[in-house]
């Protein structure tokens, strides 16, 4: 790991003062929307946007590129935090490093790229609210104690490249009305975008070794990628009705296949078990839609 000795006074501008100076109840508040930026809600949304697929507002499709712009997210996070090395403030009740913060740069990946994906309510809105929700975010993070200003503007900054970056992988935006996706993603574009997670989390790996969570990441992008090129068409295309059956086989699918993925990535040891977690989950994960649904039309 890389260490770049940056004095904590030229990263502070008042921020640890102003936190500990607020109320409780204020603080109490932001504890609960900073959840907002939470990685593991974000992924259960995602998850659950996959399976239905537009019944909810963006296509399958759209989800996967959604799942897979999460995933890059986190190598880029965790590789930025090994590789600056900057502690959280000393208020902070969570330790480890706090350069760039993960949940300014998830949330801005995350609400930024449905912002931009979904085909419900006009677009501007979507835009505004995703805007709003990651100020939030990013603002709590900084309240409740465990980030500095820097560290959530730098997180934001990162996540907005980011986006601008993903999208350019594929078609350009193109507002046709008020309303629609701004970009539709190809299935050639969700594919590069799980290859790019993949070697985003393979760098990142470099300067943070034996990290969990971005074994995980790197075990999913890669199962991403070749469930994705094997069958992400036919699972694009598949109709999954909303129904007892599909929320008893898919909603619990969801649950076990998320606990388990989380659970591994929590208390195993083994780096082979972690990655093997991740990549046998996305694949399930991708293949769900075939197994709850049946097939309709081709993907592009």
């Amino acid at each position: 790991m890389t260490t770049l000795l940056v004095p904590l006074s030229a990263r502070g501008v008042g921020e640890v003062g102003f936190a500990e100076s607020l109320p409780e109840t204020v603080t109490a508040i932001f504890w609960g929307l900073t959840h907002l930026g939470n990685p593991y809600l974000l992924l259960t949304c995602v998850a659950v946007a996959y399976l239905f697929g537009d019944r909810i507002g963006i296509s399958r499709r759209g989800a996967a590129f959604a799942l897979a712009l999460g995933l890059g997210a986190i190598g880029l996070t965790l590789g930025l935090k090994a590789f600056f090395g900057l502690p959280r403030p000393p208020i902070s009740y969570r330790e480890g490093l706090g350069f760039p913060s993960g949940h300014a740069l998830g949330s801005t990946t995350f609400w930024g790229g449905v912002a931009v994906l979904a085909h419900r309510g006009r677009w501007r809105w979507r835009l505004g609210v995703a805007g709003v929700v990651v100020a939030i975010v990013a603002l709590s993070r900084v309240v409740i104690g465990v980030h500095y200003l820097v560290d959530v503007v730098a997180g934001v900054a990162v996540g907005v490249a980011f986006l601008a970056a993903a999208f350019g992988l594929g078609p350009g935006f193109s507002p046709t009305g008020q309303t629609g996706p701004l970009s539709e993603p190809t299935h050639r574009h969700v594919t590069a975008l799980f290859g790019v997670a993949l070697l985003f989390g393979l760098a990142g790996l470099l300067v943070a070794p034996g990290e969990s969570e971005l074994l995980l990441g790197i075990g999913t992008s890669a199962g991403g990628l070749l469930a994705w090129q094997r069958f992400g068409r036919a699972a694009a295309a598949a109709t999954v009705d909303v129904s007892g059956r599909t929320l008893a086989i898919g909603g619990g699918g969801l649950a076990v296949l998320l606990g388990a993925m989380s659970g591994t990535a929590e208390l195993a040891d083994s780096a082979l078990l972690i990655l093997a977690a991740g990549a046998i989950g996305a694949i399930c994960l991708l293949g769900l839609p075939l197994v709850v649904g049946g097939r309709s039309g081709s993907g592009r």
